[in-house]
């Protein structure tokens, strides 16, 4: 039961006539399954060598063949929760109550272009954070409901308000918000949109039309705190109780009498004679009258298919760990000046394995350039503009890398909702992106024009099937013998220490020997090195400072990717030379910054000398204000020509700028599926062939 109504001016978008959906035109790869779309690649008369390159296409955007007519928004009101509130974000121990309404704005497809729409629609959620709970900040997302549900979604967006206002900093009654939400969508889907008498509501259409085994989450900022919650809660739900209402109410008599003032007399004064008692009658009328009903627990329950969680400047106050068994993908906004120290980077430094059972991938996204609110169009204020000092993203600066509001939803629109059509809706064509071997499409890029791809730094980390790790440095002797059990010679550094990584959320991890100056790490503050997964620190003085692992003949397959990350500290930009050479001493090396942004700390492409030559541009951010990141690097393996990728002897990475302090992790082959792909065909006239 509830009340469900349009919201004047979000009348249907309507897709144009023309709705052919267009898929990439390779070979797609989705975690170790293939499939082919209609147009194939004809195979060149003439294949003298191969060139492979960074990217082997553009992805589509989210725009394009939209295949329904999206609803209006309607605002539902479907009752009001009883949940729990944590004391604390990692244990969440009891606290106390929370009565929050379920209230929102949800989206779905009207009318498809195709004669035979589906039966049933994914289910997209989204969940704001910690803002003004004057302000309608869940109507902040519409841009992004409307483009999904002209796409086949049904798109709610949760108003948490009323969290908001009690300050839950553990998310925990954020989590029983979204499972509670999904269990009332889950009777509507059972049932309808009813009435007590039986008549219909507005959202009585969507009986049986929700995917449940189809479900996308995103949270931002504590929101997204309230999703990595809303993941570990699922399989463990903690419930809330006819009982405990009222006992917290009769140990807060006032704190709902403003928004519930039934609740306002449901005890009876005690006597002489008498204690405080409940009135059974008036609690349940009252319960009847504002339509309460109970977060679910484990027993009650079913969890739910959770196939996308994506973290939007999210928060980290406990420790965001265990999020087990969801794609996940945690979004940085490089320029935020409301999560400073971008938390977001620990909650995927500390999920990044996950277990040995796991197969889902994470993926960590540094954005150049956006702040924290921007993604929110409710959010309308610059929360960088009032931080002190020149700083790295401060607009007056000669050469800002900031971008207007509106681009960096431009670029949200593209990251969030493409996300969630590949892992949710399963739509192949994004998978050539989220793999790492796409360019961004010009929708997703300032001004809509493109190309971008220097202003969004993806890294990617496979499940244990997927990978294989050389150097992981999570061990005191991984400095001198790595994951393969190979030897590790390093040469020509003024300092070299190894870090682990905290287990806590706003701590740094302890550095042997010694921590390296320049990369301290602030709790609260932007200076400093962001991620905490374990890496070793480096720096040197003079240029050709190497790290080499002995690969002890291992064979790089079926693997397609070198990868690691790297943060640049000092200077702005670097360039890596990574050499691999073979058991019959064959070797090729590549230059890093040819497959890779992540060498320099500004949205610059490679040019004018860049990475090797200090831009004198830079100068102002030199003095500890960037944002330094542990991002991937990923070379296809077979970029290194002529090499047995099946006996390797070593992996050598050189420094040849004259001094500089980078972190350095995570060393590994990766299964990214360009092989799938196929690299970018040079086709080399020979003129013997073309002469018969």
């Amino acid at each position: 039961m509830g009340i469900v109504t349009a919201v004047p001016g979000t009348s249907s978008a309507v897709p144009p006539e023309a709705s052919v959906v267009v898929q990439d035109p390779l070979v797609i790869f989705d975690g170790g399954k293939v499939t082919t779309t209609e147009q194939e690649i004809a195979p060149l008369a003439v294949k003298e060598r191969e060139e492979v390159t960074r990217f082997v296409t553009t992805s589509p955007d989210t725009i394009e063949n939209p295949t329904f007519w999206s609803s209006p928004a309607y605002e539902y009101d479907l009752g009001n929760l009883v949940a729990s509130v944590s004391t604390d974000s990692s244990s969440f121990t009891y606290g106390q109550i929370l009565i929050t309404p379920i209230k929102g704005w949800i989206r779905y497809p009207m009318k498809s272009v195709s004669p035979t729409p589906p039966g049933q629609y994914p289910v997209i959620v989204f969940l704001h954070g910690q803002h003004t709970p004057a302000d309608p900040n869940y109507r902040g997302y519409d841009y992004l409901a409307e483009n999904l549900a002209t796409h086949g979604y049904i798109v709610l967006s949760i108003d948490a308000n009323a969290i908001n206002a009690d300050g839950d900093q553990s998310g925990q009654s954020r989590a029983q918000l979204v499972l509670g939400t999904l269990d009332r969508l889950r009777q509507i889907n059972e049932h309808g949109q009813v009435d007590k008498n039986g008549n219909a509501g507005a959202l009585n259409k969507l009986k049986g039309k929700f995917d449940f085994e189809r479900i996308g989450i995103m949270g931002h900022s504590r929101g997204g705190q309230g999703v990595a919650n809303t993941i570990k809660f699922n399989k463990n739900r903690r419930g809330a109780s006819y009982a405990g209402l009222a006992v917290a109410l009769s140990v807060n008599p006032t704190k709902y009498i403003t928004a519930y003032p039934d609740f306002a007399d449901v005890f009876i004064p005690k006597t002489a004679k008498t204690v405080v008692s409940l009135d059974e009658e008036k609690f349940r009328a009252a319960i009847a009258k504002y339509n309460i009903f109970y977060a679910e627990g484990s027993d009650t329950a079913s969890p739910y298919d959770f196939r996308a969680a994506f973290l939007l400047a999210p928060t980290d106050f406990g420790g965001n760990k265990d999020l087990n068994g969801v794609p996940l993908a945690a979004l940085l906004p490089t320029c935020d000046g409301d999560m400073l120290n971008l938390q977001g980077a620990i909650s995927y430094d500390h999920n990044r394995f996950g277990n040995g059972s796991d197969t889902a991938t994470r993926y960590q996204i540094a954005v150049q350039g956006a702040n924290h609110n921007y993604y929110n169009t409710t959010w309308i204020n610059d929360d960088f503009s009032t931080t002190a000092g020149p700083g790295h993203c401060m607009a007056n600066h000669t050469d800002t890398i900031r971008v207007s509001d509106e681009d960096q939803r431009r670029n949200g629109l593209y990251l969030i909702n493409s996300f969630m059509r590949y892992h949710v809706g399963g739509e192949q064509q994004f998978a050539s992106w989220w793999n790492g071997m796409a360019q961004l499409p010009e929708a997703a890029c300032p001004v809509g024009r493109g190309p971008c791809d220097e202003r969004v730094i993806l890294t990617i980390q496979r499940n244990e099937g997927q990978r294989k790790l050389i150097q992981h440095f999570a061990s005191a002797e991984s400095l001198s013998i790595n994951s393969l059990g190979g030897p590790v010679t390093s040469t020509g550094f003024n300092n070299l220490a190894r870090c682990d990584m905290p287990d806590g959320a706003r701590s740094a991890g302890n550095c042997s020997p010694a921590r390296i100056a320049g990369f301290e790490f602030n709790s609260w503050g932007g200076s400093g090195l962001r991620s905490i997964a374990e890496h070793a620190e480096l720096s040197w003085t003079k240029a050709g400072a190497t790290i080499t692992n002995d690969l002890l003949g291992t064979s790089a397959a079926p693997h397609d990717t070198l990868s690691f990350r790297i943060a640049v500290v000092r200077p702005m930009g670097q360039e890596v030379l990574v050499t691999l050479t073979d058991n019959v001493g064959k070797e090729a090396t590549i230059e890093a910054s040819d497959f890779s942004g992540a060498l320099y700390n500004a949205p610059k492409t490679k040019a004018e000398g860049r990475p090797m030559i200090d831009d004198p541009i830079d100068k102002p951010y030199s003095t500890g204000q960037v944002k330094m990141l542990l991002n991937m690097v990923a070379i296809p393996l077979k970029a290194f020509a002529g090499i047995d990728l099946n006996n390797l002897k070593e992996l050598k990475l050189t420094f040849p700028k004259d001094r500089g302090k980078v972190a350095l992790a995570d060393i590994q082959f990766q299964t990214l599926g360009r092989d799938q792909f196929g690299p970018r065909m040079v086709a080399v006239q020979n003129k013997n062939s073309k002469a018969q």
